[in-house]
């Protein structure tokens, strides 16, 4: 029997009704299926072919079944399947990256959003796009190809890498309202290239480090052209979310170069920031802008440009201007995360589970991992301010100085505290467990269900890939915590197919 209505073939071949939402239906999703699309009239009866006494066309016949006409038969169904056209292999990588990687939780809050959040309405609204084919053909064959251990992908990958790079020269000089979103999106997904294919040539070298990655000529290029946006297309037209996501992108690659940002990009609003992500917004630009300010100012004192007296005062001024930050952001925290606070559960029987997901036998239960998600954001950012500071402390005066070292281990508590709620939060946002139906964060008693069977989403876990790198490579974080940490990125480099994360247990990535 044919199926009269429209769905995807996988939907079909397993006999059940399809939603019929494109490129992938949420059934399929739901299943954990590569969902094969839609199929046109002309492909379909050689895709699902019935056997004859299913279609009705014969009936089936009463009593046992002799050896020679059960052979016919299992012959007859092996030709079938010989017979069906196979999936190209970009078609099938495609599908597998849209399945595993471009999906999000329902209920992802706009501060942890990305480009990939809305790649999707974008591609569907532009099709013929040649950029954006080759963008997600690119990227989608190389992670399929890591993930899967299936190289011939990457060659494949190479060369759609090498076409799109060609293509995207040729649209640069020619932006305009109708392709900025497809050229950022090209970008972003080039510079995700070259961390998934990342192979450092010497891993014991310093030099050849996170900061020195081929991923951040992409990062330039990307604020270029934000900056062409904002001098020439601002006034005339509103930011788009790609463009919104994209400068949070050129924030934290600002971040991790210790690189300070051009005035033009300083206020979020312009780029289409609100409510409390812009006042998030505004710290991490501030943070981003002193930690470069503090770079300058090290050298200076290498170079001696200031006297003694000049050079302790900046120092102090820096370090005022610190905690007025860490103050700031704990603020934020206070009057925007207060409604998503956690519950601590201390598990029985921890010995019996993976310390790949779990620090401790304790955890912090959240309503939803993406509230998990925010909190580890929330960390990761105070262990950022309160690592600089700790910088800044070393050109306040003697370490022999009293108040110097009472400072000092002020703020090294601080990041202990954070570093283990960063650690806590990971088994919820990563989805490992769940909260009961009777969930409370007021009460004192809660209990979890444990996913035992299931993987880690690759969408789940780019929710804190971010935050992770941060308190992995950050001076001042427990040696203990710092070492787990970069376990667990080093095994979300595996499940995302990102080969740079794959090395962050290497030694070859510098402290921040």
């Amino acid at each position: 029997m044919t199926f009269p209505s429209a769905g995807c073939q996988t939907c079909k071949a397993r006999r059940i009704k399809c939603d019929e939402s494109q490129p992938v239906c949420q059934r399929c999703v739901k299943s954990r299926r590569v969902c094969r699309g839609m199929a046109t009239k002309n492909e379909w009866p050689s895709l699902h072919s019935e056997n004859s006494y299913a279609s009705g066309q014969k009936k089936r016949p009463r009593g046992p079944r002799s050896t020679h006409s059960k052979q016919r038969e299992r012959d007859k169904n092996r030709d079938i399947v010989l017979h069906r056209p196979l999936i190209d292999l970009k078609t099938n990588a495609i599908l597998y990256f849209s399945h595993y990687h471009l999906q999000s939780l329902k209920e992802t809050l706009t501060i942890l959003k990305g480009v990939t959040t809305d790649f999707l309405p974008v591609w569907e609204s532009n099709v013929e796009s040649p950029i954006l084919d080759l963008a997600v053909s690119s990227i989608a064959l190389a992670v399929y190809s890591r993930t899967q251990q299936h190289p011939p992908a990457a060659i494949e990958a190479s060369t759609k890498y090498h076409e799109l790079l060609r293509l995207q020269r040729a649209a640069i000089p020619s932006l305009d309202q109708s392709n900025i979103d497809s050229c950022l999106i090209a970008i972003f997904f080039m510079s995700r290239f070259e961390d998934v294919v990342h192979s450092p040539s010497y891993p014991n070298v310093q030099a050849r480090s996170a900061r020195t990655l081929q991923s951040f000529s992409h990062h330039d290029g990307a604020l270029a052209i934000l900056k062409y946006w904002k001098h020439e297309m601002s006034h005339r037209y509103p930011a788009t979310n790609i463009i919104k996501y994209t400068r949070r992108g050129m924030i934290r690659s600002a971040t991790l170069r210790v690189l300070g940002l051009p005035e033009w990009i300083w206020d979020g609003k312009c780029f289409g920031e609100g409510g409390s992500e812009l006042v998030y917004d505004f710290i991490v630009v501030q943070i981003a802008n002193l930690r470069h300010r503090l770079l300058t100012f090290q050298k200076d004192k290498i170079s001696q440009r200031l006297t003694p007296l000049e050079f302790i005062s900046k120092a102090e001024e820096l370090y005022d201007e610190a905690q007025d930050l860490d103050n700031a952001l704990q603020d934020w925290a206070g009057h925007h995360l207060g409604i998503w606070n956690h519950q601590q559960h201390i598990l029985s029987d921890y010995p019996n589970f993976s310390t790949k997901y779990f620090y401790s036998s304790e955890v912090y239960i959240y309503s939803s991992p993406v509230y998990a998600s925010v909190w580890i954001l929330y960390y990761a950012t105070r262990l950022l301010i309160n690592s600089t500071i700790l910088k800044i402390l070393r050109f306040t005066g003697p370490h022999s100085n009293s108040i110097a070292f009472e400072r000092r281990f002020e703020y090294l508590s601080v990041m202990k505290s954070a570093a283990n709620d960063l650690a806590l939060s990971v088994p919820c946002a990563l989805q490992i467990f769940t909260p009961s139906d009777t969930f409370n964060p007021s009460s004192d008693q809660s209990s979890i269900v444990m996913n035992k069977n299931e993987d880690v989403k690759p969408y789940v876990a780019n929710l804190i890939i971010w935050p992770l790198s941060l308190a992995a490579n950050l001076s001042g974080v427990d040696i203990r915590y710092k070492s787990w940490f970069k376990s667990l990125l080093a095994h979300l480099g595996r499940v995302t197919g990102i080969a740079l994360l794959e090395n962050a247990e290497s030694g070859s990535w510098p402290e921040l």
